[in-house]
C-alpha cells in the first residue's frame, strides 16, 4: 500500500530525480522511495563490531602507487563489549 508524503529537497536534487526518472523511465516518486529505503536499512544495520587499525590503513595507503602496492587491510580491531 502506498501513501502520499511530502518532502522538502533543494532544486538541484529535484531536477536531478527528474531527470533520471525521465532517463530511466520510472516513477520519480518510485526512485525517490527505493532511495529512502535503501538508505534507511543502512541506517538502522548495527554498526561493525570490526574495524582496521589506522597503522594497517596508513600502510595501505602508503603503498599506493609503489612497486609493493598492498591489498586493502582487512579488520584487526574488535570493538570492545
Amino acid at each position: 500500500m502506498k501513501h502520499d508524503a511530502s518532502v522538502h529537497v533543494p532544486v538541484e536534487l529535484k531536477e536531478r530525480l527528474d531527470a533520471l526518472s525521465r532517463r530511466v523511465r520510472r516513477d520519480a516518486s518510485d526512485i525517490a522511495a527505493e532511495a529512502l529505503n535503501d538508505y534507511l536499512d543502512a541506517a538502522e544495520r548495527e554498526p561493525s563490531e570490526l574495524f582496521v587499525s589506522n597503522e594497517a590503513m596508513m600502510a595501505w595507503l602508503n603503498s599506493w602507487g609503489t612497486p609493493d602496492e598492498r591489498k586493502a587491510p582487512e579488520a584487526d580491531i574488535r570493538k570492545p563489549a
